[in-house]
């Protein structure tokens, strides 16, 4: 037996039924979780080493879904998932299913038997292929990919990092590791009394989307669309000590705001935005107070979310004034469930692709 029960290895067919009798795989609508549901999970990724805020069903989507299996009775294994159609609705039998920051479980044994639940399910739905991007990291990324390649999954491109602070420092010594010219502007903002606190109602809120609207079409990316992160900033404005939006003024004028969630002992910056002001950088003094609030709830490390290693310029170039802690996490992986319509996918998408090369001739 493992230390938290679970055997590691059955040494028989009646030890290994005797096991699985023990697990409980269950589908539910993420939009119509119970109360009591919604405890569950949260206590749970709050208990996990492999959660993401992205896992948390408050952040789930119209039409998202959650895959849980339960050990002894006791939840140990999540997947927040969404349902997608690579070719378009047109062709609504090829339908893939998708895992963002998933599956969470700390035990791979568990890990194994959920995600083979999962390809199981999947099958019955008629879904083409699963894809996960897991939040695993170092000696267990490493153990879950041999599982993972011995089970039929396939590697993918895409590999993602992150910085991530230790905070079980001291406050004056974790800012005396900042780069100087962090220090220098966290402290420049602070003279000028920025005052930073966090949001609490939709004209917060309404006034943050103004400002990250502006500061996409400035920069050119694609923003998140205000109606998928709204409800997330009601629940933490409720939800005290998970997380929110912290917003930075001058004399009432907003300079910026910085997303951060809590999960467990880790919290995570989310999503950002400032304004085009020379007279002003506030983004170093909300990092900042995003760490203070961290620490304060007992939190052993910030995450950056995400990081371009190699890149000197931009938003890489400012989170590494912070931290030059590089984490990073499994490859994103891919399970092909049913091989005929995949071949079908992919003959529809060559197709797709020739055709882009020939456009329409204008009449």
């Amino acid at each position: 037996m493992g230390e938290d029960g679970v055997p590691r290895h059955a040494t028989s067919v009646d030890q290994e039924l005797r096991f699985l009798d023990l697990v409980e795989f269950q589908l539910a609508s993420a939009s119509e979780c119970s109360g009591s549901l919604l405890r569950e999970i949260c206590d749970f990724l709050d208990s996990t080493d492999t959660s993401h805020p992205f896992q948390f069903p408050q952040w789930a989507g119209g039409g998202s879904h959650l895959a849980l299996l339960r050990w002894q009775g006791q939840l140990r294994w999540l997947a927040q998932f969404g349902v997608l159609y690579p070719v378009g609705r047109l062709f609504w039998p090829i339908r893939a299913l998708t895992v963002n920051r998933g599956p969470v479980c700390d035990d791979l044994e568990l890990m194994e038997i959920g995600l083979s639940r999962l390809v199981d399910e999947s099958r019955r739905m008629g879904i083409v292929y699963i894809d996960i991007a897991p939040e695993w990291v170092d000696g267990f990324a490493t153990s879950a990919r041999a599982a993972l390649l011995r089970n039929g999954w396939v590697g993918l491109a895409g590999a993602r990092s992150s910085l991530r602070l230790d905070l079980r420092v001291a406050p004056d010594h974790l800012l005396g590791n900042f780069r100087k010219a962090t220090r220098y502007e966290i402290r420049r903002s602070e003279r000028q009394q920025i005052e930073v606190r966090m949001a609490h109602d939709e004209a917060d809120f309404d006034s943050f989307f103004r400002l990250y609207r502006e500061m996409a079409s400035e920069k050119q990316f694609v923003a998140e669309h205000p109606d998928d992160v709204r409800p997330v900033l009601r629940w933490l404005a409720v939800e005290k000590g998970r997380g929110g939006l912290l917003l930075a003024r001058k004399d009432e004028k907003l300079l910026g705001g910085a997303m951060i969630v809590r999960s467990g002992s880790r919290c995570w910056y989310i999503l950002g935005a400032s304004a085009k002001d020379g007279t002003f950088s506030v983004g170093h003094l909300l990092q900042w107070r995003a760490i203070q609030w961290a620490m304060e709830r007992g939190c052993r490390e910030y995450d950056f979310g995400g990081y371009r290693e190699g890149v000197n310029s931009g938003p890489a170039f400012f989170k590494r004034g912070f931290c030059d802690n590089v984490v990073n996490f499994s490859l994103p992986y891919r399970y092909v469930v049913s091989q005929s319509r995949y071949r079908t996918l992919d003959l529809i998408s060559q197709v797709r692709r020739r055709l882009r090369r020939f456009p329409m001739p204008r009449v």
